[in-house]
């Protein structure tokens, strides 16, 4: 029990351990990360060497001004002890967080100040620990425990895959373009993909190159084009015609050969990439172009495999 006239005592000496523990966080922090860019292990292991000692004499310098209040720090052993328990288990936190953070999406390292000032909250905490009294020491393990339990919480929320609305939110996919044709005989709904700017999806079919639709609004495509919406060769011969049903047949032709069928429909723009030059090919593209529907959640569940923003 800390008497009530020690109370300020123990409040400043707090308030500096984790003003020195939020220094000491920035300081490792950027030696760290400065001595990773250099690539060499010994640069980490010298930098460490000396910053480790540096620190925990930090720690040394402030136990010796609160011996009045932390009896353990009164003999030069125990205030070596002290400080060597502050410290370790304070970089222990620190180290903890960091780890969860990584995997969170790094919103707490990449805030600057507001993780040093989080850090020194660790080496506040097993300050607390080493005051005497079981109350003050039940009252820093359970803070300690609870901010663990919560770090350890967060690290397993964030490694759990989000939900498909959750993932087209974050990446600011347009709904509008996750549209589908349904499979032409022989082909089968493969690997969707979304983003900003347009959906695509693939066709798979068996002894088929299969076949991709791509969806976009209508303005996107920046290639230069004629009144037709043919476009414009740029170094590559491009010949088009008209395949009727307000469908255009572009055909690349070049080192790479390969045919687009094009749908413009209420300010989308549907294109079925095929890259046999044969008929079946086209018929399938067509059959897909012909009942073009939205996609319904199951035909886009694996969008969630793919990266997902912060």
């Amino acid at each position: 029990m800390i008497p009530k006239d020690r109370v300020m005592l123990v409040v400043t000496h707090l308030a500096a351990v984790w003003f020195i523990g939020s220094a000491l966080t920035a300081l490792q922090f950027y030696a760290v990360i400065l001595a990773g860019f250099s690539g060499s292990t010994a640069a980490l292991v010298i930098t460490l060497a000396v910053m480790v000692p540096l620190a925990v004499y930090a720690f040394v310098c402030l136990g010796a001004a609160a011996r009045s209040i932390v009896p353990l720090t009164r003999r030069a052993r125990g205030l070596w002890g002290w400080a060597s328990g502050v410290y370790g288990l304070g970089t222990a936190g620190l180290v903890g967080t960091v780890m969860v953070d990584e995997q969170t999406g790094r919103a707490l390292v990449d805030s600057g100040p507001l993780f040093y000032l989080c850090g020194g909250i660790w080496y506040a905490l097993m300050a607390a620990f080493f005051l005497p009294g079981v109350r003050a020491r039940l009252t820093a393990l359970g803070a300690a425990i609870v901010l663990a339990a919560g770090g350890t919480y967060a690290a397993w929320d964030a490694a759990q895959p989000p939900t498909l609305d959750e993932w087209i939110t974050a990446n600011g996919v347009d709904r509008a373009l996750l549209r589908v044709g349904d499979p032409p005989s022989g082909y089968t709904l493969g690997s969707v993909g979304a983003g900003e700017d347009g959906f695509g999806a693939t066709y798979e079919g068996s002894g088929s190159a299969g076949l991709h639709l791509g969806v976009a609004r209508a303005g996107h495509d920046t290639r230069r084009a004629d009144a037709r919406g043919c476009p414009v060769p740029f170094g590559q011969p491009i010949h088009c015609t008209d395949d009727g049903g307000g469908r255009l047949l572009v055909n690349h032709e070049g080192d790479v050969e390969y045919r687009e069928l094009i749908l413009r429909r209420a300010g989308l723009v549907y294109t079925v990439t095929m890259r046999g030059t044969g008929a079946a090919e086209l018929t399938a593209a067509r059959h897909i172009l012909s009942g073009l529907r939205p996609a319904s959640d199951e035909e886009l569940a694996t969008l969630v495999r793919l990266p997902m923003r912060r």
